[in-house]
């Protein structure tokens, strides 16, 4: 099962493309978070163990180079990474069978939502921290055009995995999806 290795030396690769990435001005000063859009798609194409294992690790990398406390009020708790990745994965294997049937529209949907759902969820944290709730509406267009970026992106990475995995043999897709025949012939006719 090469697979796997290949997915988390992806996420590494993912984690070294973030930090080149730039900030679109254009768009509240938005950026495309490369490091969730790999882990979202990569979620939806293996099974929930190993689903929960990469939100682990993305997590924690994530945390360490991003979100380390250093006494300021912005700062996320470490390992707060690892709990939103994890649940958003978690939501995410909920439109896994669809793309198992090759039907991708709703699972980059969600994908783009899943984005969504963890910089509202971190944002949210960083108001209660700070003593308040105050969304200035550039903070509403950051956070929309963000995730939009991402699920633009995310057809893409979808894409690539599902030729990396028919390159080394792993299964995605579920083979024989359609009704089954009966050997003995159809049970409703007897």
């Amino acid at each position: 099962m090469i697979y796997v290795p290949i997915l988390f030396l992806l996420i590494a690769l993912a984690f070294a493309i973030q930090e080149f990435l730039p900030v679109f001005d254009w768009a509240y000063h938005a950026r495309i978070l490369f490091v969730h859009t790999m882990f979202f798609c990569a979620a939806v194409t293996v099974p929930f163990p190993l689903m929960l294992l990469l939100a682990l690790v993305t997590g924690f990398v994530w945390d360490a180079r991003y979100h380390v406390p250093l006494g300021a009020d912005d700062e996320l708790v470490f390992g707060l990474s690892i709990l939103f990745l994890g649940l958003a994965g978690s939501f995410i294997q909920g439109v896994r069978p669809l793309f198992r049937r090759g039907r991708w529209e709703l699972p980059v949907f969600m994908i783009g939502i899943a984005a969504l759902a963890v910089q509202m969820a971190e944002y949210l944290i960083i108001s209660f921290e700070r003593g308040g709730l105050y969304f200035p509406a550039e903070i509403w267009f950051k956070i929309l055009m963000t995730s939009l970026l991402t699920t633009l992106l995310a057809p893409a990475i979808l894409l690539m995995l599902s030729l990396i995995a028919k390159k080394v043999n792993y299964r995605i897709r579920m083979e024989g999806i359609t009704q089954k025949k009966y050997q003995y012939g159809d049970p409703l006719q007897t």
